[in-house]
C-alpha cells in the first residue's frame, strides 16, 4: 500500500503507526507496517492484563509508561538526535530510541489499543502526547520517559527548543490531528535532507508532504526547488504553477521563478 492509498482509506490518519510507516516508506528496507502493528498488538496484550481493577486512570498510565520506558527501555536519542533513523518506527523499535514525535506515535497508538482517548500535542520544537479526560488534557513527554507535563513544563520545553524565540501560551497544549502528526514527521526528515542536499531523498519527502497537506503550496515550492537541483526544469515548472494556484495571496517569489523558467 502506498501513502496515497493509506490516506484514501484512513484520511484522518487514525492508525498512526501504520501511517508513520507509509509516510517514510522510501527510507525503509521493508515498508510493510505489519511487523510494527503486530509488535504493538503484543505490547497491548501484555498491558491489558495489568490494567487496574477497580479502574484507576493514573495507575493505568503508570503501567503503560513503566512498560515502555522501564521494561522496554525506550528513551529520547540525545546523542545522535539528527540521525534519520530516529524518525523511522522500525528503527526506533529496534534501537529503543528516537525523536519525540516518533516515540509519541508509538505511545499514542499503544494507548489507543487500551481504549484511551490518546492524542498528540505539537509544541513548537517538541512533541508531546496527551489523554483527553473530563478535566482536560493530561500531557506527557515520551522523549523524557513519559514524565507528566503541565503548562509550566510546556513553557520550559518551548523555551528550550526555540532558544526563547517563541513565547509559550496555553493554546499550544492542544491536540494535533493525525494528518498533522504525519506531516510533521515527514517534514522533520525533509528538513534534514534539504540541509544535507541529498536531493534523491528530498524529492520523496516533498512529494509525501504534498500528499499529506494538499492545500498547502509550500511542499510544491520546495519540490520545485529540488527538481531544479536535479536538473528537471519541466517538473519544477509544473509544481510552481500548482503552488501559485494554491497560494491565497500573491507570491512574488513564485512569480519570479515562473517568469525565469517560462522565458
Amino acid at each position: 500500500m502506498s501513502l496515497l492509498d493509506y490516506l484514501r482509506e484512513d484520511p484522518d490518519c487514525r492508525n498512526l503507526a501504520e501511517g508513520a510507516i507509509h509516510a517514510v516508506a522510501p527510507a525503509l528496507d521493508e515498508p510493510d507496517p505489519a511487523p510494527v502493528i503486530l509488535q504493538l498488538d503484543d505490547w497491548a496484550f501484555t498491558l491489558a492484563s495489568r490494567m487496574p481493577l477497580p479502574w484507576n486512570i493514573h495507575k493505568a498510565l503508570d503501567a503503560l509508561n513503566h512498560l515502555l520506558f522501564v521494561e522496554l527501555g525506550f528513551e529520547g536519542d540525545r546523542e545522535t538526535y539528527d540521525d534519520p533513523h530516529n524518525a523511522l518506527l522500525p528503527s526506533v523499535i529496534s534501537r529503543r530510541k528516537g525523536l519525540p514525535i516518533a516515540l509519541s506515535i508509538l505511545w499514542v497508538d499503544l494507548a489507543r489499543r487500551l481504549g484511551f482517548d490518546a492524542v498528540g500535542v505539537g509544541l513548537p520544537g517538541h512533541f508531546l502526547v496527551a489523554l483527553r479526560t473530563d478535566l482536560g488534557l493530561l500531557c506527557f513527554d515520551p522523549f523524557h520517559r513519559g514524565r507528566a507535563v503541565g503548562e509550566e513544563g510546556g513553557a520550559e520545553l518551548v523555551k528550550a527548543a526555540t532558544a526563547g524565540r517563541i513565547a509559550f501560551h496555553r493554546d499550544m497544549l492542544r491536540p494535533t490531528s493525525g494528518r498533522e502528526i504525519l506531516t510533521r514527521l515527514v517534514r522533520n526528515l525533509h528538513g534534514r535532507f534539504m540541509l544535507a542536499e541529498t536531493w534523491d531523498e528530498a524529492i520523496w519527502t516533498a512529494t509525501h508532504l504534498a500528499l499529506l497537506d494538499p492545500a498547502n503550496p509550500r511542499p510544491l515550492k520546495e519540490r520545485a526547488f529540488v527538481h531544479l537541483q536535479r536538473g528537471e526544469p519541466g517538473p519544477a515548472l509544473s509544481d510552481l504553477r500548482d503552488a501559485l494556484r494554491l497560494s491565497p495571496d500573491p507570491d512574488p517569489e513564485l512569480q519570479a521563478w515562473l517568469q525565469q523558467l517560462e522565458t
